[in-house]
């Protein structure tokens, strides 16, 4: 784990502070995001030597904006290692010089303005990893290859030619070489940001958002054992899923900000310790970084009662994701393209092929093998991910943060609707009640349910079939045989021992089978309420519930309407 002075966020909010005021884009035109990553491990400051991983953060950040659907251009040097790790996503990367800039901006900005001629609104991601400085009378300025970027030129070079509805920024700025080493944040550069952002908030561009990490020192960490930064990777773990608390398939500030604040609460070392800062664009706080993810390789994870810490490995040990599971919760990741990965959790490890992900058929985890080293590595090693991330952790952090949350009542994208579904699963039940048309004895039999997310919040909407035998209805043995299909809507509760409620309404099938004849109604009418709990244990939960039937059958030539109660144990997958 090393660490890199911070100077770079007070550039940036201060050199937006006069921005220009955009637009507002045409309605009912789906929006487009671009980003400029710009990423640079060298320093122009005597005594400081170049940084190992912004490279690597650079590459990570481009192929994981590129994987959410976003048109990128990325700008750094690779060093040797990274450029041989790298080599089939290094294609067109140029140095990070201040032409490359120019030029980039010039491109995207073309691209940007076209769109919004065609009413397409415009998202602007500008991702900085590398040194941040401060120079001659504490002027803070970006390290670029050959030169610096300071706020006038940040305003001049960037935002102002950029054409965008709104800018995001996402900045590490603090990386430094080394597996445990510091050089001091910048007071200077931290007092400047902070009156920076109180600017910001209070009457700044209303259009720029930004998102960064500092420790209490003024430091960002990168480790090793990621080869990238802390807060950079945790950043995109957030994006790629991790984050989406309301599974809407889009990342918003405050969704990403109890992300990672989750991400690393669990790191006790003063040395490790970061904290997040966020500040959405004031006209939108609820603005979306990132929308739903396009086709691709998604590793989805129904609800566990105990939940999990989860990392996702390349083949060559790449580490791509990480996120902690919340028991009672399901969890889809987006995936960078591989052939194969490895699903790494505290229990074991297990390698997974792209046709796993796609069946969603995961392999049996083996054993890991996990080495420690050092006091600031073993506390990330324990508390990084410590914590898991759901529902009730961004509710109870957004509450204290005084930010708007997500809205929970919107229904999940089409395209995460059968990972979901999976998650709640097929129901198999065993049912006891009483017997229909009023006969004497116990109706006995089986239920066959299907249940899925319905439109709004915790609704829930299914199918269910059911068959049931009552041998000796009445003193002539006549016996009694149900057959009844029902479609169903109800309402469930969250977490691992949670309420349920549901009515249906369908069809039903009664045969009478009496000494010598037999009789019955193909078209009968039957509807059902019925309320109970569900358990969640691992992949599987029990529901238990307690029911009441009406059905409607054609007695001598009338229908004939009866009451039937009963109850059920059933098993759902």
């Amino acid at each position: 784990m090393s660490f890199r002075p911070h100077g770079l966020p007070s550039v940036l909010l201060l050199g937006l502070l006069c921005g220009p005021v955009l637009a507002e884009p045409a309605t009912g035109v789906p929006g487009v995001r671009r980003a400029l990553v710009v990423a640079y491990n060298g320093s122009d400051a005597p005594g400081m030597p170049p940084l190992r991983y912004a490279d690597d953060d650079g590459v990570r950040w481009a192929e994981t904006l590129r994987r959410l659907g976003v048109d990128v251009v990325l700008l750094t040097v690779p060093d040797a290692d990274t450029e041989e790790l790298e080599r089939e996503r290094l294609n067109g990367v140029r140095a990070p010089t201040v032409a490359a800039l120019d030029e980039a901006v010039s491109t995207l900005s073309r691209r940007n303005a076209a769109d919004r001629a065609a009413g397409r609104a415009v998202d602007f991601l500008f991702v900085y990893v590398g040194h941040g400085r401060t120079g001659e009378a504490g002027r803070a300025y970006l390290t670029l290859a050959d030169g610096q970027l300071d706020q006038d030129g940040l305003y001049t070079r960037v935002v102002e030619r950029l054409d965008a509805d709104y800018v995001h920024l996402l900045v590490d700025a603090c990386h430094a070489a080394g597996v445990v080493g510091s050089r001091g944040g910048d007071p200077l550069v931290l007092r400047r940001l902070r009156r920076a952002l109180e600017q910001e908030r209070l009457a700044g561009h209303p259009r720029v958002g930004a998102v960064f990490a500092e420790s209490d020192e003024g430091e960002t960490h990168e480790w090793s054992r990621l080869r990238a930064g802390v807060f950079s990777h945790a950043a995109r773990s957030a994006l790629l899923g991790g984050a989406d608390v309301n599974a809407d398939g889009r990342v918003e500030y405050s969704e990403l900000d109890a992300f990672v604040a989750s991400a690393i609460r669990g790191v006790k070392s003063p040395r490790a310790r970061l904290t997040v800062r966020t500040f959405p664009p004031a006209l939108s706080p609820t603005r979306a970084l990132v929308g739903p993810a396009p086709e691709g390789p998604r590793l989805k994870l129904p609800a566990s009662g105990a939940g999990a810490r989860i990392s996702v490995e390349d083949t060559l040990g790449v580490r791509l994701v990480d996120a902690h599971r919340t028991a009672g919760e399901p969890l889809v990741l987006a995936l960078p393209e591989r052939d194969a990965y490895w699903l790494r959790m505290p229990g074991g490890e297990a390698r997974v092929r792209r046709a796993d992900l796609e069946a969603s058929r995961l392999p049996e985890p083996r054993p890991p093998e996990v080495a420690r080293r050092g006091a600031a590595e073993e506390s990330l090693l324990q508390g990084l991910f410590a914590l898991p991330f759901g529902r009730d952790f961004y509710e109870g952090y957004v509450t204290s943060a005084g930010v708007p949350a997500v809205d929970f009542s919107a229904p999940p994208p089409a395209t995460e609707l059968p990972g979901v579904a999976r998650a709640l699963g097929l129901d198999v039940g065993l049912t006891l009640g009483a017997a229909p048309l009023d006969g004497r004895g116990v109706a006995r039999g089986l239920a066959l349910s299907w249940r899925a997310p319905g439109p709004v919040g915790p609704s829930r909407w299914g199918v269910r079939a059911s068959y049931s035998l009552t041998p000796d209805a009445w003193v002539d043995t006549a016996t009694l045989q149900r057959v009844s299909v029902l479609a169903l809507g109800g309402v469930g509760g969250r977490g691992a021992l949670a309420p349920f409620a549901e009515v249906g309404a369908g069809w039903l099938l009664l045969v009478v089978n009496k000494p010598g004849r037999r009789e019955g109604d193909a078209a009968g009418l039957t509807a059902r309420a019925a309320t109970g709990l569900r358990w969640k244990a691992g992949d599987f939960a029990l529901r238990g519930a307690v029911g009441l039937d009406l059905d409607g059958v054609r007695v001598d030539g009338r229908r004939r309407w009866t009451w039937a109660p009963g109850v059920e144990v059933g098993l759902e997958r």
